[in-house]
């Protein structure tokens, strides 16, 4: 007997935040009986009738059925304000289209991080079409792809056939509205009106590879979604050429070579989900796991730089959440909001012009984790002229086809991808970015702080497993370590990882976070570099 599908009424919500997504609104809330952050996607913009309740009740009865690593579980469903929607886990980094077009945040993609998120993709979407009957996606988008607190992707908004075609009939009569051109990630059989089909996800995956590799959204030189639309249909396809996808990319050659095929224009020349499975599995596996764990470890600590570079000279402590929400709602109107504009700091940024200026502002409410940024909507996409595109003959064969290597960059080129995963080059205002354990100034009033910037490498040296579980036990219980931020350094698959994080979020944290770490540290047979630094600077 299938299990039930729980139902969330609006009075199990509390702290509910507004966002608007690719094809409606998204709320992130609070479920006061289980006790955790939840997402949920409405799934009209008009109110819904017993019919369509019975028909999403039984598409979510079938999609939890569902067990995979790398799908987003379903929750429950919502009745909220007469509108209906799908509940899910709320996931702390957001969507794959946030890491790849906010620059800010995200100044790099270390590519053996981009190649593990198509790896978690297409292993998703094999599991989706091996079941019987195959279940589809309908509309796998970089925005349905989100992302957990070890950079781990989850695909979501799969098997949901019947308000798939509702908002596809609806976007397709409203393509004035600029999130429409999220249709250009649908194949050209689909948009001719042809069925879902697993062909058409893998259309799908493939023009996601190239927004991923690229950081850009395609076609966006098309003047109208129509002429885009069209365009797609005659057999156009992004660019591939240096500007696009990097010389300086590892195995540039043969994920390029997976994008023509994912992309053809011809159903049958498609290569299957697991193949595509099978292939990335082969490139991920030359990289090192404790490359991808530093890869993980700079993207996080490049976040958090960027995130404290944008508070700018704010006098006092906000703690801020730019993940999946654009805009704020409160709940209570009674309580009164602060609105602060701020002028983020610039971050070193591939393309872009260099006289643009965002503004952004953060919106307060009672809890910190309410905070969000209003986005410009400038960020969305590159501007510019139209990129240069290649054309597939309607009926052409390209499974043979190879791509032919680049031997030199582009001059002035930089790669969005860096070759070498060595220290980050972080911005001077993060408290460890100093060579060597060397102290910039002096220890002043934070003096536990400055312990563990100048012992971090004999910190890193000494650390155990026993000891550092102690260390969190510790802080868990002295009420001085967040939940979200003990869940971040327990996701890091290495010892030394786990280590880095814990330093790093203690002096986020402040002194006396520190001050407990330094205590327990001192304490220890192993930390004796620790304890004299202790001593000098109580001297």
């Amino acid at each position: 007997m299938a299990k039930l599908v729980p139902i969330i009424s609006q009075k199990d919500l509390e702290n509910i935040s507004l966002s608007q997504t690719g094809f409606g609104i998204s709320l992130k809330a609070f479920h006061m009986a289980w006790r955790t952050d939840v997402s949920v996607k409405l799934l009209s913009n008009q109110r819904a009738g017993e019919r369509d309740f019975k028909a999403l009740l039984q598409e979510a009865t079938n999609i939890q059925r569902l067990q995979c690593n790398h799908l987003l579980p379903l929750l429950g469903i919502c009745q909220f304000q007469g509108f209906l929607g799908v509940a899910t886990t709320w996931m702390h980094n957001g969507s794959l289209c946030l890491l790849i077009h906010d620059r800010e945040l995200y100044p790099e993609l270390p590519v053996p991080l981009a190649i593990r998120i198509l790896s978690d993709v297409a292993n998703g979407l094999s599991y989706l079409h091996s079941l019987e009957p195959p279940v589809l996606h309908h509309n796998l988008k970089p925005s349905n792809v989100l992302l957990d607190l070890e950079y781990r992707a989850k695909i979501s908004d799969f098997g949901q056939p019947t308000w798939r075609k509702q908002q596809l009939r609806a976007a397709l009569e409203n393509c004035s509205n600029s999130s429409c051109w999220d249709l250009l990630c649908l194949s050209p059989e689909m948009l001719q009106g042809g069925p879902f089909s697993p062909e058409g996800d893998v259309y799908s995956f493939g023009m996601m590879c190239w927004e991923l590799l690229s950081r850009q959204k395609p076609l966006t030189g098309k003047k109208t979604l129509l002429q885009a639309v069209t365009g797609v249909c005659n057999g156009l396809r992004p660019g591939i050429e240096p500007a696009f996808i990097p010389n300086g990319l590892s195995h540039r050659n043969r994920l390029v070579r997976l994008m023509l095929l994912c992309w053809h224009q011809e159903p049958h020349c498609r290569p299957s989900t697991a193949e595509c499975a099978a292939f990335l599995k082969d490139i991920l596996d030359t990289f090192p796991k404790e490359r991808i764990s530093d890869a993980v470890y700079n993207l996080i600590h490049a976040k958090e730089c960027a995130i404290n570079a944008a508070k700018g000279p704010v006098s006092h402590h906000l703690e801020t959440g730019r993940r999946n929400l654009e805009i704020f709602c409160p709940q209570n109107n009674n309580v009164p909001n602060k609105e602060i504009v701020l002028k983020p700091q610039s971050l070193s940024c591939e393309t872009g012009s260099p006289g643009n200026k965002v503004n952004q502002t953060i919106l307060v409410s009672k809890t910190p984790q309410q905070a969000a940024f209003k986005r410009d909507p400038s960020m969305g996409a590159s501007s510019g002229s139209s990129p240069p595109s290649i054309v597939l003959p309607p009926h052409s064969k390209m499974s043979n086809n190879k791509t032919r290597p680049c031997s030199n960059e582009s001059k002035g080129h930089q790669p969005l991808f860096p070759q070498k995963m060595g220290e980050p080059d972080y911005p001077k205002n993060c408290p460890d970015s100093w060579p060597n354990g060397t102290l910039i100034g002096p220890p002043s009033k934070e003096k536990n702080c400055s312990i563990l910037t100048l012992g971090r490498e004999a910190i890193l040296s000494s650390m155990t497993e026993g000891r550092l579980n102690h260390l969190l036990d510790v802080l868990r219980a002295q009420q001085l370590l967040p939940r979200a931020d003990y869940e971040m350094i327990a996701s890091y698959p290495t010892l030394t990882g786990r280590t880095r994080a814990l330093i790093d979020t203690c002096l986020s944290l402040g002194e006396n976070a520190a001050e407990t770490v330094v205590t327990i540290l001192s304490s220890s047979k192993g930390c004796l570099l620790l304890r004299r630094l202790q001593v000098n600077l109580v001297n």
